[in-house]
C-alpha cells in the first residue's frame, strides 16, 4: 500500500489571519462560558446556603431563632423609641416554613429546566468536546492552568506533606520467553507507550496547540504572529484601561469642585410688554404707575392732545395735508367712507366752536 502524501497548509500571513481569528472565538467563547458558569455557581450555593438555613429555622424551637436576630436589629434601628434592647420580637413559624417552601421549590425547578445542565454543564463540556473535533485537523485548545503550588516558591505543606520523586527503576530486565506474533507484539508496545503530557498554557485564556505531524515552520512561524498579536492586543486594552480611569477621575473631579456656569441672557427668551401711552399710565392724582413724576412738556403736551380730541371727536392723528397721499397705499371703499365721514364730522365741530366763540365774543356786555 503506498504511503500518503502529506498536505501541509501554506505559512503565509492570511493563513495565520484565519487561524488567529478561529483561536480568538474560541477563547471568547470559553470564557464566555466560564463566566456565565460562576455566576449561575453563586446562585446555586447561595440557595443551599439558604435552605440549610431555613431548614435549620424550622426544626429548632421559635426561642432559638435565627432570622429574629437581623429582625430584631433593623427594628431597633429604625424604630429606637418603641423596640429597646430588652425587647425580643419573634418571628411567625410560618414565615420560615414558607420561604423554606420557595427555595426548595427554586431548587427544584433549577434543575428539572434544564439550567444546571445548560449553564453549569455545558461550559464544562465545552473544551473537551472541542478538542475532539480539533482532533482531525492535529491541533489542541489548551486551557490547563498551572498548579496552585507553582506560584509560591516555598510551600509550607510541602515540609508536612512531601511527595514522592520519581526514580527509575533498577530491576533488571525480564528474561526473554517465548513471544508471540510480531504484530501482536507491536499491538502490545504501542498501546503501553506513555502519551506525552500537555503542558500549561502559556496564556490564560487558553491556546492552540499542534501536533508534532504538522510542519515546525508552520508551528514557529503561527507563534510569532500570535506573540505579535497578543502584544498589540494586551496595548489596546491598556490604553482603553487608561482612557477609562483618566475620564472616571475627570468625573469626580467635574462633580466636586465644578459649579455650573451662569444661565446667558441669549438663552432667556425674550417678554413682550404692550407700550402705555402717558395719559393712561397717570394715576387719579396726576402721578404716572411708575411712581415718576411727569415732565412739564409731557403735561402739556397730554393735555393739548386731549383737547384736540374732544374737539375733532376722534382719536388724534398728525395734520396730514389733504393734496398729499401715499401711493403705495391701497384705498378700499369702506375705509374711504369711513375716512370722509371722520373729516366731515370734524369739519363740523370745528364750525360749532367756532359759533360758539363767535356767540361768546358777540354776546358778551361791554364795559
Amino acid at each position: 500500500m503506498p504511503a500518503r502524501s502529506t498536505v501541509y497548509p501554506t505559512a503565509d500571513h492570511a493563513t495565520f489571519r484565519d487561524l488567529n481569528i478561529f483561536e480568538q472565538r474560541l477563547k471568547e467563547t470559553a470564557a464566555a462560558l466560564k463566566h456565565r458558569k460562576s455566576r449561575y455557581q453563586l446562585f446555586l450555593a447561595q440557595l443551599l446556603v439558604a435552605i440549610a438555613i431555613l431548614l435549620v429555622e424550622v426544626l429548632l424551637p421559635p426561642e432559638v431563632s435565627i432570622l429574629s436576630i437581623p429582625y430584631n436589629a433593623l427594628l431597633r434601628w429604625l424604630l429606637p423609641e418603641i423596640y429597646t434592647p430588652d425587647q425580643v420580637v419573634l418571628l411567625h413559624p410560618f414565615f420560615s416554613t414558607g420561604l423554606l417552601f420557595v427555595s426548595v421549590t427554586t431548587l427544584a425547578l433549577f434543575f428539572a429546566s434544564g439550567t444546571y445542565s445548560e449553564k453549569i454543564s455545558y461550559a464544562n463540556k465545552y473544551v473537551p468536546h472541542t478538542n475532539r473535533s480539533l482532533r482531525s485537523f492535529n491541533m489542541y485548545f489548551n486551557t490547563r492552568k498551572p498548579p496552585l503550588h507553582s506560584k509560591f516558591r516555598w510551600n509550607p505543606l510541602s515540609f508536612f506533606f512531601p511527595r514522592p520523586e520519581h526514580t527509575h527503576s533498577t530491576s533488571p530486565p525480564p528474561s526473554r520467553s517465548p513471544s508471540p506474533p510480531t504484530a501482536g507484539r507491536n499491538r502490545s508496545q504501542s498501546g503501553s507507550r506513555p502519551i506525552p503530557s500537555i503542558p500549561p498554557a502559556t496564556n490564560p485564556r487558553g491556546e492552540l496547540i499542534f501536533s508534532s505531524r504538522v510542519d515546525k515552520t508552520f508551528r514557529e512561524g503561527y507563534v510569532k504572529y500570535r506573540t505579535a498579536f497578543e502584544k498589540k492586543r494586551e496595548e489596546a486594552i491598556r490604553q482603553i484601561n487608561e482612557q477609562k480611569r483618566i475620564e472616571r477621575w475627570w468625573w469626580l473631579y467635574k462633580l466636586r469642585f465644578w459649579a455650573p456656569p451662569p444661565t446667558p441672557s441669549s438663552l432667556i427668551p425674550p417678554t413682550f410688554s404692550r407700550t402705555v401711552s402717558n395719559s393712561s399710565s397717570r394715576g387719579r392724582g396726576g402721578t404716572p404707575r411708575s411712581g415718576t413724576p411727569p415732565t412739564p412738556g409731557s403735561s402739556s403736551s397730554s393735555i393739548a392732545s386731549r383737547q384736540q380730541r374732544d374737539r375733532s371727536g376722534s382719536p388724534m392723528r398728525q395734520p396730514r395735508s389733504p393734496g398729499r397721499r401715499n401711493p403705495n397705499r391701497r384705498v378700499t371703499p369702506e375705509g374711504s367712507e369711513s375716512r370722509n365721514r371722520r373729516e366731515m364730522m370734524g369739519e363740523d365741530g370745528d364750525m360749532r366752536m367756532r359759533a360758539l366763540e363767535r356767540s361768546l365774543v358777540h354776546g358778551s356786555p361791554s364795559p
